[in-house]
């Protein structure tokens, strides 16, 4: 029906619908994570596995395992999604270590209490080692233009289990001999690790 004004009868104008709200495009999640880790030998693999398996049972720790060919004790993100050429740039810094070869030894375990409850191996002065090695890597990092982070905690995750944690216990020491640390790309949701390259630790 037509609206009258002052000027005759002249149709009154459309509704405007209203504009959508505009919102951000979330972030994709990402893809890769690259890092660099220290990994056991495939015998010393084997063997913290066998450990694992054990451990786990004895605590009712049910969850999803970390394979055999997965575990390792990282020693500094690089980043997630990373260009090549920050992926230079580590590798640039891991090029100007001179490290001996150090032995790793854990003498706990506890669940963390991220939502997922990684179940991981701790140690003390059993991984001193591990922690010089970590801050020599962290200063060559931040030489490169890294933000190293300033806690560490040394640690190997045998499984997530969210629903079954575990404060922490003592354990029957176990470790390996480490005689190289590696640049390792994660991809992410394929429990799959790649080993980009390995850098001898020989003093």
């Amino acid at each position: 029906m037509a609206e009258q004004d002052l000027f005759g009868d002249v149709p009154a104008p459309a509704a405007r619908p209203r504009e959508a709200r505009k919102t951000r495009p979330q972030a994709a999640p990402p893809q890769h994570t690259w890092f660099f880790a220290l990994r056991p030998a495939i015998a010393d693999a084997a063997r913290l596995d066998a450990f694992a398996e054990s451990l786990l049972a004895s605590h009712g720790v049910t969850g999803k395992r970390v394979g055999v060919e997965r575990l390792h004790i990282t020693l500094e993100l690089v980043g997630h999604d990373s260009e090549a050429s920050v992926v230079e740039a580590a590798c640039r810094a891991a090029d100007l270590l001179r490290f001996p070869s150090i032995d790793a030894r854990f003498d706990a375990a506890v669940t963390f209490s991220a939502p997922s409850g990684p179940f991981v191996l701790l140690g003390g002065d059993g991984l001193n080692g591990v922690r010089e090695l970590r801050t020599e890597l962290g200063c060559a990092l931040a030489e490169q233009g890294f933000t190293p982070s300033r806690s560490y905690e040394p640690h190997m995750t045998l499984c997530y289990d969210p629903r079954n944690r575990v404060e922490r216990i003592a354990i029957d020491p176990i470790g390996f001999q480490i005689a190289e640390f590696a640049l390792v790309k994660s991809h992410i949701g394929l429990s799959r690790h790649e080993v980009l390259r390995t850098w001898q630790l020989t003093g």
